[in-house]
């Protein structure tokens, strides 16, 4: 019986050792974050950006801390909803445009300003050296990435620009505030919409022209609707964020949240201001091999189109401080580097 006895002692203390391996096993268990966006899931962003950091994420923490991502709005259809999503928590980390929601993040939008910046590698640099200024707006969330793409192109359907009077009358989807009203101060008729239906509002007359950053050239086909693209009007650039729902930060580890820090920030920014760089390239270099001519103004145009903005472009400034309770010059200044 003593045997007996010592043996079921034996099995007893190694299941429970394996119980208790088991549990542990259990507790270090993946933790998966939701990414949601709205883009196809080969748009630069997906591709240049978040596939990246989801790759890099599960490498550096053995797999513990991993990112499934959500395209083409899986989680909630429409860019319009990112921010909502993000904060009540829809998702735990979201992709989105600070000019959907222009009322969260109208200091932000003082990065657009036309002629501040000859790349989206430098504004995203004045975003970042001048967080301390812009960040309350993201004060809800956990901002993880906050960039800029390259100052916008003009594509029209039929009518070359090269001059402040070629856009006379001409209808033109805008992507921000700040273009929509250079856009009526150089003459021409501003039509807010979304990216995803510029195609079909080129293709059928609804609008004459789209502004738009040259990587959405080739995302949304947009040399298939356009004979002309004016290159270098003085026009502003978007801005783009990587936010992160604060709950589902919260509840991360030190170690993980350390370990998401060090992969985004500043570092993955940048690499997303590199990524639009490079597909808008390769949108021009679509347009130019479907027979768009590519249309750079000359010197004296450009000096048109800048006096005929500046005082709407103060006008918008002023407008943003008052409703702010900022300096909003000063801030314009700061993000130029003055």
């Amino acid at each position: 019986m003593r045997v007996e006895f010592k043996k079921f002692r034996q099995i007893a203390v190694f299941s429970i050792a394996a119980f208790g391996l088991m549990a542990g096993a259990a507790s270090v268990q993946a933790e998966e974050l939701k990414l949601a966006h709205f883009m196809p899931s080969m748009h630069p962003m997906d591709q240049g950006v978040m596939t990246p950091l989801a790759e890099q994420l599960n490498a550096a923490t053995d797999g513990e801390l991993t990112i499934r991502i959500y395209p083409s709005g899986e989680l909630g259809k429409g860019p319009v909803q990112q921010y909502k999503r993000v904060v009540t928590g829809v998702a735990d980390i979201v992709f989105g445009i600070p000019e959907y929601t222009p009322n969260q993040f109208s200091k932000t939008a003082m990065v657009h300003i036309p002629g501040l910046f000859a790349s989206g590698t430098d504004a995203t640099h004045a975003l970042w050296d001048n967080l301390e200024l812009i960040e309350d707006e993201y004060a809800q969330t956990k901002l993880l990435g906050l960039w800029a793409n390259n100052p916008s192109v003009l594509l029209t359907r039929d009518k070359p620009v090269r001059t402040v009077a070629d856009m006379q009358g001409m209808k033109i989807r805008t992507p921000n505030p700040v273009m929509a009203e250079l856009v009526k101060a150089w003459g021409g008729i501003p039509v807010s919409m979304p990216t995803t239906d510029t195609y079909n509002a080129m293709n059928t007359g609804v609008i004459d022209a789209v502004m738009i950053g040259p990587s959405g050239i080739r995302s949304y086909k947009l040399n298939e609707t356009a004979k002309y693209v004016t290159t270098n009007i003085p026009s502003a650039l978007d801005s783009f964020y990587l936010l992160m729902n604060k709950s589902s930060w919260d509840k991360l580890s030190d170690e993980h949240k350390a370990k998401l820090t060090d992969l985004t920030g500043r570092y993955l920014s940048l690499r997303g201001a590199q990524a639009f760089y490079e597909a808008g390239q390769s949108g021009l270099d679509l347009a130019r091999e479907s027979g768009v001519e590519v249309i750079e103004i000359d010197s004296a145009a450009d000096a048109e189109f800048r006096e005929k903005m500046k005082a709407t472009l103060d006008q918008f400034i002023d407008k943003v401080g008052q409703e702010k309770g900022v300096d909003a010059h000063a801030l314009v200044d700061a993000l130029a580097g003055n």
